[in-house]
């Protein structure tokens, strides 16, 4: 009687175990892909809000005023008849006077 109460026993502790498992690592799984989901869903929603962008800017680039615009400031093309003027930076001088003092004669 007594080592059939611990086989009882030992079954009982047996079928809890494996029950435990194979609800526990399911759910953990469940849970880590419940996570990953979350995050590439919002990756997804930033890849689509900057295609959306990139888009708008395609689209903005496509009119021929943008398209003056950049080949006028980028890449300095004039329309015919038209005559371009570069206009120098000065030039650094080499003497620097200060007032009130003469510069040194040599």
């Amino acid at each position: 009687m007594i080592r059939r109460s611990r086989v009882v026993k030992i079954l009982i502790a047996l079928v809890g175990i494996t029950v435990y498992l194979l609800a526990v690592f399911p759910a953990r799984s469940y849970l880590i892909q419940r996570g990953q989901v979350k995050n590439t869903i919002s990756q997804v929603r930033a890849v689509e809000k900057s295609n959306q962008v990139l888009q708008e800017k395609i689209n903005s680039m496509n009119s021929p005023s943008e398209i003056e615009t950049i080949a006028r400031s980028q890449y300095g093309l004039v329309k015919p008849g038209e005559k371009a003027f570069v206009v120098l930076p000065p030039t650094a001088s080499t003497t620097t006077t200060i007032p009130g003092k003469s510069s040194p004669s040599k």
